[in-house]
């Protein structure tokens, strides 16, 4: 393909996947990374179309605008992984790394020196690829196959980068900013097809395999509380009876006492805030291995595995004097809920989870007739002791 030709299909890939981001930015929330994405495939759409034009630029303009809308544009594909990954970033971080360029551009232009321009530009790329690519290798992306793609098309970039880096420090750069008709562009812009290829298919799967994750939370989650529901807590449940060989582990079974009446006094919108206090409390005395569930209303499960008995027990306790030391907005500073619990210990041997549960179940009832406020300990079937 002659050089126009090449142009001409960079140009008008970056403007179709920059209309399809678009178009996916109006009916989906959020949508901050997909309009990052199309700013970014439209600016270096606009950056290679004044390359094609520079030599009828003004002498400045030359020099500047090609090369910082292409920053500008892998700025904000920067800024879409930041965001991504739920880290802070705001517009600077998009602008900065095209004003370094226009500072030094502006300093090459000058002392007439357009190979500094065209250094400088090359070596603010590459730290841009890079930073990039350590974004998509962080924790967030860890486990999608659609972030290993955009990771291959960023370190293509980047050793696309060097290149011109090394080219212009051993070959000489451009001696001015324009299209230059040679061998080394023809392959600098098939490089950019292949790039913009990969990141426009990836970005897309990547976003969508981001999507499919936060549903599969969502249908092992508790909308209210954030706590897992039942099926997921049985679906652990019934994975740490299976496992061989089976390790002690703790299942702690709660509920709140009286609960119905912050309902009936406070009402409702106040019930449901002191379930989300009373989950986020729990959730924050856990190990991270730990499974918490709420299993309907205001009763809820802990399963802890590999434990001690006496940990088990320790756990438990310290739940419930959590619970119990809370205060709430909504009722006075004297109110307080408790809860009664009722704890399992053992490796579940030869017990299926049914009988697991109504073995637990029966401890928490125990807790309840003893005086409520309390936790009972349980190892089989007969033996509930409260404690």
């Amino acid at each position: 393909m002659d050089l126009s030709t090449l142009f001409s299909a960079n140009v008008l890939l970056l403007s179709i996947f920059a209309i399809c981001f678009l178009a996916i930015s109006l009916q989906t929330r959020p949508r901050t990374h997909w309009l990052s994405w199309a700013a970014a495939n439209a600016l270096l759409a606009l950056a290679l179309i004044g390359f094609a034009v520079s030599n009828w630029l003004p002498p400045l303009a030359a020099y500047l605008l090609p090369n910082t809308l292409l920053l500008l544009g892998f700025g904000f594909h920067w800024h879409a992984a930041r965001l991504l990954a739920h880290m802070p970033s705001k517009i600077s971080n998009v602008a900065a790394p095209a004003f370094v360029y226009a500072l030094a551009a502006s300093c090459a232009y000058l002392i007439s020196n357009y190979a500094l321009a065209y250094l400088a530009a090359n070596v603010v790329f590459m730290v841009l690829s890079v930073a990039t690519i350590t974004i998509y290798a962080s924790k967030p992306f860890r486990g999608l196959i659609s972030s290993i793609g955009l990771i291959l098309a960023f370190v293509f970039l980047a050793a696309e980068g060097t290149l011109r880096t090394v080219h212009g420090l051993v070959s000489g750069a451009p001696q001015g900013p324009g299209m230059i008709d040679d061998v080394i562009v023809d392959i600098h812009l098939m490089c950019a097809l292949v790039f913009i290829s990969l990141t426009g298919a990836f970005s897309l799967a990547l976003s969508f395999e981001l999507a499919a994750n936060r549903n599969r939370e969502d249908a092992r989650r508790d909308p209210l509380t954030g706590a897992f529901n039942r099926r997921e807590f049985q679906a652990r449940l019934e994975n740490l009876l299976k496992e061989t060989p089976k390790d002690d582990f703790g299942l702690v079974h709660f509920d709140l006492d009286h609960f119905k009446q912050v309902n009936d006094r406070f009402g409702h919108v106040a019930g449901d805030e002191a379930l989300v206090r009373v989950c986020s409390e729990v959730k924050a005395h856990l190990r991270q291995n730990d499974c918490f569930a709420r299993l309907g209303g205001e009763e809820f499960a802990v399963l802890l595995p590999s434990i001690s008995r006496e940990n088990a027990y320790r756990v438990a306790e310290r739940l419930r004097e959590r619970i119990a030391g809370l205060r709430f907005e909504f009722a006075p500073r004297e109110f307080n809920l408790t809860a009664s619990a009722g704890v399992y210990h053992g490796n579940g041997s030869k017990l299926p989870s049914n009988e697991l549960l109504k073995t637990v179940d029966q401890s928490l009832y125990q807790s309840k007739r003893t005086g409520r406020n309390r936790v009972s300990i349980v190892d089989t079937v007969s033996d509930a002791a409260p404690s």
